[in-house]
């Protein structure tokens, strides 16, 4: 298996939509960026695989690149009964995976989805093994089993307008485990840096180098049924490699 997977075309197959890259000074930007990403990233993990999205469509727009760090374990616990997943099933175990044990009904009255949706999803949920039923009560089953990601960095780039930058790298918080802003400079106005630290998120820069300037906060993964989208594009990517 190669270490470092690229994902810049869409694949039905996996229900996965890229929108087509735009030549111009961002596109370079970015693709330089990937680049360099790659290259530390084999350099410094021995344990773990890369995935590389660019502008993969999720519910909120098109990300710049998305940096899925996975266990090759991926693979062993996976179940052809995954293919069938969809949105609202992942939604489903995302708020599996924040809470310990949740009784039926309480999912139902929590959650407000259609009950018989809710357990149609179950069932697929069960039948590819992610969750179990005991106790009248539903849970996960070990997360390493069920997600295989160690991180999930999200990066929006921006030429110009470094305010809109901000709004679109605070919305990948909502599913990466660490969001950046890509622009080419440097050496940023303080108030850039300082607005980025306040609100947690990264900032890499560039001059003839890439340089972080700013350290993204950490999230806890996953944080949403999008955080599971990246996870299951790659196992089924995967699978369907034969392994």
């Amino acid at each position: 298996m190669n270490k470092v997977t690229i994902f810049n075309r869409s694949n039905p197959d996996i229900g996965l939509c890229i929108r087509p890259a735009t030549l111009g000074n961002e596109y370079d930007l970015v693709n330089g960026f990937i680049d360099y990403y790659c290259r530390q990233f084999v350099r410094d993990n021995k344990k773990t695989q890369l995935a590389v999205f660019i502008e993969p469509r999720i519910d909120s727009g098109f990300p710049d690149v998305v940096f899925a760090s996975y266990l090759p374990s991926i693979v062993n616990n996976w179940s052809a009964k995954r293919e069938t997943l969809d949105p609202f099933d992942l939604k489903l175990l995302s708020y599996l995976c924040s809470t310990k044990n949740v009784l039926g009904a309480k999912l139902i009255s929590t959650l407000g989805f259609p009950e018989k949706q809710m357990i149609t999803s179950l069932e697929k949920l069960m039948d590819a093994k992610l969750v179990s039923y005991r106790n009248s009560s539903w849970r996960v089953r070990t997360l390493r089993d069920v997600f295989s990601l160690t991180k999930l960095i999200a990066v929006e780039a921006k030429l110009n307008n470094v305010s809109k930058v901000v709004e679109q790298t605070h919305l990948n918080t909502r599913f990466a485990s660490h969001s950046y802003a890509l622009i080419n400079s440097a050496h940023p106005q303080e108030e850039t840096v300082k607005t980025f630290k306040r609100f947690g998120l990264g900032l890499y820069g560039k001059d003839s180098l890439f340089h972080r300037i700013v350290e993204a906060k950490q999230y806890t993964l996953p944080s949403s049924y999008l955080s599971f989208q990246f996870n299951e594009w790659i196992g089924k990517s995967i699978s369907r490699q034969g392994g």
